[in-house]
């Protein structure tokens, strides 16, 4: 038998699965680590805890697979995009990595809206992207002015993808399309880098990775790794990709008007296209698609499931506290109240935008997180319901731009770890209008990086093949009519909420 390891670095942890060749998950391991929050809008994370975590990740799913990792025959990482870090010339991390998340680079953001670093229309022309602050360029252009001795010995500008492939073994620097363009300086129609944004950014080409295909193989498992992963010394080591690209392409999205929807700690809706087309609202982002090398139209939530991880820390201590002797998670628990509230949460809304609403259907990098609505005789799982219905409800604008942009969504695939709850899903079916399929493994981010490393070791010949062998639907959800006119009343408070705090200045003021 022949197996093949995907590894999925995310925000909040990592997990690393053995699949065989039908997609079936022999072994896995998860492993959680921190974030780090300096000052009010920064995000960072420190190389070693994640390093550490993955090695632990992987040696305990082969442990918990018992192949013989001889038989692994190769791997691959799906990788956080838009995380960076500078490198000094020996490939050390010289401060730790910015996240995703931070938004310190607020200020160059709205900039480039105003045309001062580089005209807005053509960065969206050759990025594909509409400014924010998720894109690392933003954090660089920070970096080069807040930090100008780390910034001066800085060798390279590192992508997560060429960072940890090199903790396994790989030599060289080489990074996928979709994490290249997360960084805000990728030509999204020719793949490359794009020489026009590094003059104007002030940036050198040279010191960032070579560009990549999906599954290309950059390297071995080390002796080193080896002895500290378990996986075997020579294992090949295949290009992965940006983490929401794994998870589309786990999830089956290969062919034009494919639609997938990722409900992880940043959520989106992908949908396939044979054409790099652009939103006339400039709002919708066009991304390089890795692996099949067509390309995605795709709306964000920056906050998505952490927003309801952040609801769980915050307010669900008790919940915490009694899920380990009652043998359940703590979200079990929390599930179990928001079923017991109509919907539309009894009057209560929430905002989501915990990191702003860059990526969406807002495109706003002030709007800040906020609970409306509440009264004397609002409850606690009200609010909890009001947190899963307002990422939801974020979800949902997302869905009303693409509308506006021109394309029609029939039915979508559903990842990420919220697909565990089937009140979540049923919910995500009732708001949307549209059928909601759930797929055997809700591990497609660690799916798609097998299937990179299945293509990289010649075990699929095509990604349609890899797709048709691995990745399969057990679960579809319809819409509930009874639940559409609540929800609808509930979705227009949702749009009124931001509205009315945008429009009266209370999100920029918060920045003051």
């Amino acid at each position: 038998m022949k197996y093949l390891l995907g590894l999925d670095e995310g925000t909040t942890g990592c997990k690393a699965v053995v699949f065989d060749l039908s997609g079936n998950v022999i072994g896995e391991d998860y492993r959680e680590y921190p974030c780090y929050f300096p000052n009010p809008g920064w995000v960072e994370q420190k190389d070693d805890e994640i390093t550490e975590g993955l090695y632990a990740s992987v040696r305990s799913a082969i442990e918990k697979s018992k192949v013989d990792p001889k038989d692994i025959v190769s791997m691959a990482i799906s990788t956080q995009g838009g995380v960076w870090g500078p490198l000094d010339k020996n490939g050390k991390l010289l401060r730790p990595f910015m996240g995703w998340q931070d938004a310190r680079g607020i200020k160059y953001a709205e900039k480039i809206r105003k045309n001062e670093i580089i005209n807005s229309d053509l960065y969206y022309k050759i990025s594909g992207y509409s400014i924010g602050t998720v894109l690392a360029g933003t954090k660089i252009l920070w970096f080069k002015d807040e930090e100008p001795e780390i910034a001066a010995k800085t060798a390279m500008y590192s992508t997560n993808q060429d960072f940890f492939t090199r903790a396994f073994g790989a030599t060289e620097y080489w990074t996928d399309t979709a994490s290249a363009q997360r960084l805000g300086v990728f030509d999204v129609d020719n793949r490359v880098w794009s020489k026009e944004i590094f003059e104007a950014f002030g940036l050198d080409e040279a010191k960032f990775a070579k560009i990549g295909r999906g599954g290309q193989v950059v390297g071995k498992v080390s002796k080193a790794v080896s002895e500290i992963t378990k996986l075997a010394e020579g294992t090949l080591i295949c290009l992965g990709a940006h983490d929401q690209n794994c998870s589309t392409i786990g999830a089956g999205l290969v062919n034009d008007g494919d639609a997938v929807l990722v409900m992880g700690t940043y959520g989106s809706i992908f949908v396939g296209s044979d054409k790099a087309v652009r939103d006339p609202n400039k709002i919708l982002m066009v991304k390089s698609n890795v692996g099949p090398e067509t390309f995605t139209m795709e709306a964000a939530s920056s906050t998505a499931a952490s927003s309801y991880r952040w609801y769980r820390d915050t307010f669900s201590s008790l919940e915490k506290a009694l899920a380990p002797g009652m043998n359940v998670d703590p979200y079990e628990l929390i599930n179990a109240q928001i079923a017991l509230v109509p919907p539309g949460a009894n009057g209560v809304t929430f905002l989501p935008y915990l990191a702003g609403a860059d990526g969406g259907a807002r495109g706003d990098s002030y709007a800040r997180g906020a609970f409306l609505g509440l009264s004397l005789s609002t409850s606690k799982r009200d609010i909890a319901r009001a947190v899963m219905e307002g990422i939801t409800f974020e979800m949902k604008d997302n869905f009303e731009a693409q509308k506006k942009a021109g394309v029609n969504i029939k039915e979508v695939r559903l990842t990420g770890g919220a697909t565990k709850s089937k009140l979540w899903n049923q919910m995500q079916a009732d708001i949307y209008g549209v059928p909601v399929k759930l797929l055997q493994t809700s591990e497609t981010g660690c799916l798609g990086a097998a299937i990179y490393a299945g293509i990289g070791a010649g075990l699929f010949k095509t990604y349609n093949e890899a797709v048709e062998k691995v990745v399969h639907v057990k679960e579809t959800y319809t819409p509930n009519p009874a639940n559409v006119k609540a929800y609808e009343k509930a979705f227009g408070l949702f749009q009124s909420a931001y509205d009315s705090l945008s429009k009266g200045g209370y999100f920029k003021k918060t920045h003051e």
